[in-house]
């Protein structure tokens, strides 16, 4: 039989697959749930989480058989329950979601999780990827949409309703997530994850400019696109972009795309690198006025004059923020 004429039910990637597992053990120990990783970011090393040491998770990307719904469900339940203890990753060791870290909890605001599954054609294999859309969506408002549980059906040749999508969320309603206090620190404190597809994994070029596209909506004045590459080194010098650990499972080559390659090329994993970015609005503006003073940027916004509009301060005892800056 030619290898194309390879029919689903002999040919599920699960079930031949060698990814590394992510284990949830039982309160006793044993491993209680078990599914196969194809990707994760995850920090460089383990840190104090809650009331323990583990290394903090930020994405993670399962497979598994069709039928093992409840099984991916079941890993994103008990990530996000108040027990974060006992789940490890082969190669990691024992993770965490990555708001556990202690000076995450006190942010100000809550940052949820979302879990989406579905059916991956022809094989319908089971995907289902871990995130906070709060976290890896540019525009910060789509980011905190609440997205009820949902699941969508549709009827098979048979007639019948398989479950071929499931979204779920830790965010309940909006009432969580639009309270005064949260939306001023959510101001003040914002957070976003980088996430650099493989094939622009050494394009800086892309890299700043992503940066930029996230860092801009989150701040209360325009940025110029000429200050990407400015706005990038000051947040690598400052502390405020911390680079993570990523690994996801190169795609499989079809005999097709084995034709137009080159030989020897190396397959590009999807995911490339991943940055945790904790920006400080006031910083920010400080050190685009002093670089606008001191000539190192220009700006396209307007002809003579940049403004910085003020902003309450973040802490007791910070200087208040200078409004105009020329050029």
């Amino acid at each position: 039989m030619p290898r194309t004429a390879i029919t689903q039910e002999s040919s599920s990637f699960v079930e031949q697959t060698t990814l590394p597992k992510i284990v949830v053990k039982a309160r006793g120990g044993a491993p209680q749930i078990e599914a196969y990783v194809n990707a994760y970011i995850v920090g460089t090393r383990p840190t104090f989480m809650k009331d323990h040491s583990a290394t903090p998770l930020y994405y993670l990307s399962m497979v598994a058989m069709k039928g093992q719904g409840t099984t991916l469900q079941g890993v994103f339940a008990r990530l996000v329950s108040t027990h974060t203890r006992d789940v490890s990753i082969e190669g990691i060791g024992e993770v965490a979601l990555a708001h556990h870290q202690f000076w995450l909890a006190d942010c100000g605001y809550t940052l949820h999780w979302n879990f989406e599954q579905a059916e991956v054609l022809p094989t319908h294999d089971l995907h289902a990827v871990i995130e906070s859309n709060m976290l890896t969506v540019c525009d910060p408002i789509r980011g905190m949409t609440v997205k009820q549980r949902e699941r969508r059906t549709a009827r098979t040749r048979q007639g019948k309703r398989p479950k071929e999508r499931t979204s779920l969320s830790t965010a309940k309603n909006s009432k969580t997530q639009n309270s005064l206090d949260e939306i001023r620190n959510r101001e003040k404190n914002p957070l976003f994850l980088l996430i650099v597809p493989g094939w622009y994994k050494d394009d800086a070029s892309f890299l700043h400019q992503l940066h930029l596209s996230f860092l801009d909506p989150r701040l209360p004045w325009p940025l110029d696109p000429s200050w990407a590459s400015f706005l990038w080194e000051r947040g690598i010098q400052r502390h405020e972009i911390e680079p993570l650990k990523v690994w996801s499972y190169p795609p499989p080559t079809s005999e097709g795309d084995m034709e137009l390659a080159e030989p020897d090329e190396p397959v590009v994993p999807f995911l490339g690198a991943a940055y945790f970015c904790h920006p400080r609005p006031v910083q920010i503006q400080k050190d685009i006025q002093a670089a606008l003073l001191s000539g190192r940027i220009g700006s396209h916004l307007h002809s003579h004059l940049v403004a910085l509009p003020a902003a309450s301060p973040q802490s007791e005892g910070e200087e208040e923020r200078v409004a105009v800056a020329g050029m």
